[in-house]
């Protein structure tokens, strides 16, 4: 399997905001988010793969981050029964 050119710019891209975000401190879950759906598109796998569970529900619970779960993977349901 061969990256697309487009791909690894998505992967640079998402690297150097991560960097960028690091130098000033800051890690926010949309960083993650994108640096995770680049590799993922390299490695053709799920967004959601790279996450941690925690972040995962964090997404689902409270915040407002398009997602498409054909491309992304499955959010947790964390309606209690």
């Amino acid at each position: 399997m061969s990256a697309t050119t487009a791909q690894l710019e998505d992967v640079l891209q998402a690297a150097l905001y991560l960097l960028g975000a690091r130098q000033d401190q800051m890690l926010t879950l949309e960083e993650w988010t994108d640096l995770a759906r680049a590799v993922a598109a390299c490695q053709e796998r799920k967004t959601a793969d790279y996450l941690t569970e925690h972040d995962l529900e964090d997404i689902a619970d409270h915040y407002a981050l398009e997602w498409d779960e054909a491309t992304d993977g499955a959010l947790p349901n964390l309606e209690e029964e």
